[in-house]
């Protein structure tokens, strides 16, 4: 569930340290163990009452025939919906209103309208954002996971971890942001995010290996998200959460 954090830290270091980890004879950045225990409150988790949670759809989005039209996976619960175009590197750029057409007689489907002069080739996703009802619940893991260092010498290997501390301390709020994630198959989803980072410990393993310990912290959103009469039934239902 690090897949995440551990390749927004190794690309980090590729890009930020580009004369150490690039190139003939360069560093390396891998990891080697990820072991996580559930949090004390998370080992007996219970699904909460059914109401509006966030949803996420990743619908397939061909740039050469942008229109659609394109359909939610799932009923929509009134309220605020936001359309992203999806690059192939996973970046979001969200588009204007005026380009989201929704179907008045089905809330579930819309088209694109893209605005003049918007470059469409570098995307291959929408990423959709909105309310369903769902039944959702928390889970918090503690994981540890180890980075490892290797070098083509003792003194190229000394100086690439050490330059690797400085550069996960100075761009600690940016790899927690990297490592969020949002998955979602059939009825489910999941959303996580890493709350906390820390170094923890570290050891020099031969002359060309150092290795550096750790903990990360990890929100998890899991949620059921209901689809057709069954949504639609529970929308117009007030919930314990709801009713007056």
């Amino acid at each position: 569930m690090l897949l995440g954090l551990e390749n927004a830290i190794v690309s980090l270091l590729q890009n930020e340290l580009p004369s150490l980890f690039s190139g003939p004879g360069a560093a390396t950045a891998s990891f080697s163990a990820d072991a996580w225990a559930f949090d004390r409150l998370s080992t007996a988790p219970v699904a909460g009452e059914l109401g509006p949670e966030d949803a996420v759809d990743e619908l397939p989005f061909d740039s050469s025939a942008p229109t659609g039209p394109y359909s939610l996976t799932r009923q929509p619960y009134p309220g605020l919906k936001r359309v992203y175009l999806r690059s192939t590197k996973g970046e979001l750029v969200a588009l204007r209103n005026a380009e989201v057409v929704w179907n008045p007689a089905d809330p579930g489907s819309f088209a694109i309208v893209p605005v003049a002069g918007r470059t469409l080739s570098e995307f291959d996703h929408l990423h959709v954002m909105y309310s369903a009802v769902a039944e959702a619940t928390r889970l918090k893991t503690l994981h540890k996971l180890t980075l490892q260092i290797a070098g083509a010498d003792s003194d190229s290997t000394e100086r690439a971890f050490a330059l690797s501390l400085s550069v996960l301390a100075m761009n600690h709020d940016m790899l927690l942001r990297r490592a969020a994630f949002s998955w979602a198959a059939d009825d489910y989803q999941v959303d996580g995010s890493v709350k906390t980072l820390r170094f923890f410990s570290g050891s020099s393993s031969g002359e060309n290996l150092r290795t550096l310990s750790l903990e990360a912290e990890l929100d998890l959103r899991l949620e059921r998200l209901l689809a057709g009469s069954e949504a639609r039934l529970a929308a117009h239902t007030p919930s314990p959460r709801t009713a007056g």
